[in-house]
């Protein structure tokens, strides 16, 4: 018999790629062979990172888009592909400006989010920062600064590289333009690319898609060191555009969403007034003194309770426990609380027996057009109608506008580099982004009330 041919040495070694099924890419690939690839894989098993895993990426809107129930580590991870994908494309042209700063940027990618609490990430920040003071930013680079395993394993990768991830999430202007504005410029971003095609797919949903990877192919640096885009794939920025605007207007601000965080905002303000009633202006251990109604809270709720800056006030390892579990469980807890207010909000969440809009904006015509006032009549009989039948209007009657909150920002768009050269702005060459960009004069504005009283005041949708 002839001999059977004998396997190479290296056929049993095992891959150096490591891949992950996605809802957005299908797959993401990351090469351990690649330094900033295996720095992310690193990073990933952190328990920080894992954490993403206790935090959902939309928030509430799970209750109006019922699979939208993802969480911000796989969003997270595809910003780190994007991101990676982008910088291995610039450095075929521009490594020298690349080489220095692309672990940096990759481990920013991917940990840029690790600030974010319960509930429902933004929601969060506006929660237990009700004075505006605190964003996920902040505590990310706190994260960054101080957590000892994500510090461990950036410094194997550099002494310096700690601070400089932090940097980038800070958006230290310093540093070369290119290394913040590929995780947060204005435009295009792998943050903003990613969630656009993912929040679209996971509420099933044809909004948020646009081809992501021309606008990868079309990104150059300038001698500047500012990311620009080619004018040949000008179209795929203006996709992109259109796809955010849709996704904003669709999902992130439709009025049920907003009526469910209204919610939480009120089931959290009528607890902090009852500690401040509770206490009447004397030092006290809030969790006795909720306990009187009953109204359970760990430590670290009652922490967060007391809290107007979360991230400046409460310590890195609380931060840590104000997970999607922690949130949910204390509203199931309140849901039997003695306060007949704190158990109807919390319950309300729960069971999803959700606050009903009515739409109050009028359409006034003018010399130019149209646009919308207010009902402020409308508005009046709802506050009068709550009262009525039982409902305390300052948790129960409140506003919602579909302010466009993504438009009207002052955004650094990327410049297009033109075929022969120039440099010029964006929407010089392309008006429609600059439409989109703009904010409407007169939004569109909802009352949310109990579903007594939108019958009462005899709307039946």
């Amino acid at each position: 018999m002839p001999a059977r041919s004998q396997t190479t040495s290296h056929a049993n070694e095992p891959s150096s790629t490591i891949s992950f099924a996605d809802v957005a890419h299908q797959t993401i690939i990351f090469d351990k062979a690649d330094e900033s690839s295996r720095l992310i894989l690193e990073l990933v098993d952190s328990r920080w990172v894992q954490r993403l895993r206790r935090l959902r990426q939309t928030g509430n809107t799970c209750l109006v888009y019922m699979f939208a129930e993802h969480s911000r580590f796989g969003h997270s991870l595809g910003v780190a592909y994007l991101a990676n994908r982008l910088m291995k494309n610039l450095a075929k042209i521009s490594a020298e400006q690349v080489r220095p700063f692309q672990n940096a940027v990759a481990a920013a990618a991917l940990l840029h989010d690790l600030g974010h609490v319960a509930p429902g990430s933004h929601l969060g920040e506006k929660i237990w920062s009700p004075e505006g003071k605190t964003a996920h930013e902040e505590v990310s680079m706190r994260a960054v600064r101080e957590d000892p395993e994500i510090s461990r394993i950036l410094k194997r990768y550099g002494a310096e590289l700690p601070e400089l991830v932090a940097k980038i999430l800070g958006g230290d202007e310093t540093l070369p333009a290119w290394t913040v504005a590929i995780l947060s410029g204005g435009g295009w971003n792998a943050d903003r690319g990613n969630w656009t095609i993912v929040d679209s797919a996971m509420a099933s949903v044809s909004y948020g898609r646009y081809n992501v990877f021309a606008l990868l192919d079309a990104f150059r640096l300038s001698d500047a060191g500012e990311l620009v885009l080619q004018e040949s794939r000008l179209d795929a920025l203006t996709h992109f555009f259109v796809a955010r605007d849709s996704m904003y207007r669709q999902v992130y601000q439709h009025r049920v969403t907003q009526a469910v965080d209204m919610v939480a905002e009120k089931l959290v303000l009528r607890i902090r007034d009852l500690i401040d009633q509770l206490r009447a202006g004397k030092p006290g251990e809030v969790t006795t003194e909720l306990s009187k109604v009953g109204i359970f809270v760990d430590p670290v709720m009652s922490a967060a309770l007391l809290s107007r800056n979360y991230g400046s006030e409460l310590e890195l390892d609380q931060i840590f426990k104000m997970t999607e579990g922690w949130w949910s469980y204390h509203v199931e807890r309140w849901c039997d609380s003695k306060d007949e207010i704190v158990a109807d909000l919390a319950s309300r969440l729960r069971d999803r027996r959700l606050l009903k809009t009515i739409r109050t904006d009028i359409r006034v015509k003018s010399g130019t057009g149209s646009s919308s006032i207010a009902d402020r009549a409308m508005i009046e009989r709802a506050t009068t109608t709550a009262r009525e039948l039982g409902f305390d209007p300052r948790y129960y009657v409140f506003e919602i506008a579909g302010l466009d909150r993504h438009r009207g920002k002052v955004e650094e768009l990327p410049q297009v580099l033109l075929d022969n050269g120039d440099l010029v702005d964006v929407p010089s060459v392309e008006p429609l982004i600059g439409e989109l960009m703009l904010r409407p004069e007169s939004p569109r504005t909802w009352v949310a009330v109990p579903k007594e009283v939108k019958e009462r005041l005899g709307r039946i949708r």
